[in-house]
């Protein structure tokens, strides 16, 4: 689900692909994956490459 979060980052395309998803879905998983995350902060440098 989060990965349909990342690639659909319009909520409206995202239901048109995937109609029977409804808000509180997408704010479940949302809440699930924070749980899985720390509150620290990291600093990225001012320039960074991405890897492919």
């Amino acid at each position: 689900m989060i990965e349909l979060l990342a690639t659909y980052p319009n909520r409206e395309e995202l239901r048109q692909e995937f109609p029977e998803l409804e808000d509180e879905d997408i704010q479940q998983a949302l809440i699930f994956a924070s749980s899985y995350l720390s509150d620290s902060i990291i600093e990225l440098p001012n320039r960074y490459e991405t890897v492919a």
